[in-house]
């Protein structure tokens, strides 16, 4: 069976909490080294996305803001304090009616909510709840751990990183057709979201079903020829395939 890295990092927090303090102090370098270092790490997670945008708005490379401020909404289409800075980089670029669209999409998806909840409230909780959730798995209270995870997709449903990290604990825990069903929808939604179908293909290959998690993986590469962990699990399981 495949496993999966348990190579330790300071937590994601901590060092936002540095990048924070450098630029505050005008250490920009500082700054980008360390978030650029996390998110290699954490590439789909939307707070570091959010974060490298605004780095690179104070450093004035508006077009590197913008790709890591879409990215961010991208991955989570209720982040407020997202689309507001994407706003800003866009009118900062002479791009008003982008910036306008931006913000009237934010107003929308507030105005949907019921009862309305500012959706940069609601992800900061959500975040929280994962933060616990985190915690809860790294003690072996997988229980607890799982029910962290849904009482943040409660509150924000479209956190795909969420919806992985339940599906982890639902398989951790043998609950293995619920684990499927998650990986398998999350990926569905988010095509984009290649963790989904790795753990998707994982899952499958750990009930035996080689074929269907080779499928997974080449799903993967379609969408990043250069995938690693796909590369490196197809290669794997070809290896041990009879000569």
């Amino acid at each position: 069976m495949i496993e999966e890295s348990n190579a330790s990092f300071p937590p994601v927090e901590t060092s936002l909490a540095e990048a924070d303090l450098f630029m505050v102090r005008g250490q920009l370098g500082e700054a980008e080294k360390t978030l650029l270092a996390i998110h290699q790490r954490n590439p789909d997670y939307a707070d570091i996305c959010n974060k490298m945008g605004q780095l690179y708005y104070q450093k004035g490379d508006y077009l590197r803001a913008k790709e890591f401020l879409i990215k961010a909404i991208r991955l989570n289409p209720d982040y407020t304090e997202a689309s507001l800075n994407l706003a800003v980089t866009f009118n900062e670029i002479g791009q008003y009616g982008e910036a306008k669209k931006v913000v009237q999409q934010a107003r929308e998806r507030v105005s949907r909510m019921d009862p309305p909840l500012d959706p940069f409230i609601s992800g900061k909780l959500a975040n929280k709840h994962k933060e616990v959730g985190d915690i809860y798995r790294e003690l072996g209270l997988l229980k607890e751990s799982s029910d962290e995870y849904r009482k943040a997709l409660a509150l924000s449903p479209g956190f795909a990183d969420i919806q992985v990290k339940l599906g982890v604990t639902m398989r951790e825990m043998g609950h293995i057709d619920e684990a499927i069903e998650l990986f398998a929808k999350t990926a569905s939604r988010r095509p984009d979201y290649t963790d989904a179908r790795i753990q998707l293909g994982i899952t499958y290959f750990s009930r035996g079903f080689v074929d269907r998690a080779m499928t997974e993986w080449e799903e993967v590469l379609k969408v990043d020829p250069h995938h690693v962990k796909a590369r490196m699990y197809m290669s794997f399981v070809k290896d041990q395939e009879p000569p």
